[in-house]
């Protein structure tokens, strides 16, 4: 795997398997109670989390069978870029886009787990096939911020992850108390 998209990787790989192992010793009835107001469950937001990983790495593979067609990164994806990271940190909810809105009504959460490591093979797969030439093109399209490098993707899936980690782990609380 390249050396400059490894810590992202990790630090993205960690992050799942920690929520993963603390969500592991609740009851399932517990991880598909709805939020107040009919919100998601907690078993829906890790169901989004493997969608929105599902749909990048799809768009990033096919994207990669374009290779001559990738523009090369500017000045201005890298501000929307960074424009994203500060929306996932500021604490504002946001209306999933239409293709990763869509989460099942119940789960269970081995079955979660191991869809999850299944994209995350893929991811890895990819990281480590992408060639170096290729680390400086748009490889995947936000539906608001516009072309990612795939670093810069690795850090909207770090910061989006994050952004539901904080939403989890309040309801948790609320869940639990």
């Amino acid at each position: 795997m390249n050396l400059k998209l490894e810590p992202k990787y990790l630090r993205l790989e960690n992050s799942r398997n920690r929520l993963l192992d603390e969500l592991e010793g609740l009851d399932e009835v517990l991880l598909n109670t709805p939020a107040p107001g009919g919100k998601w469950s907690l078993n829906q937001h890790v169901a989004h989390l493997i969608l929105v990983d599902k749909v990048t790495m799809g768009y990033v593979q096919h994207k990669l069978k374009k290779k001559e067609e990738l523009p090369t990164t500017s000045f201005s994806n890298s501000v929307k870029s960074f424009l994203l990271k500060l929306a996932l940190q500021s604490g504002r909810k946001f209306k999933a886009p239409a293709p990763v809105a869509t989460v099942p009504d119940t789960a269970i959460l081995s079955d979660l787990r191991k869809e999850w490591d299944d994209v995350r093979f893929t991811l890895e797969d990819v990281l480590t096939d992408t060639p170096e030439e290729l680390l400086d093109k748009c490889l995947f399209k936000h539906p608001f911020a516009g072309p990612l490098t795939l670093s810069q993707t690795l850090t909207f899936l770090q910061d989006h992850f994050d952004h539901h980690l904080r939403i989890i782990q309040q309801l948790k609380k609320q869940l639990t108390s």
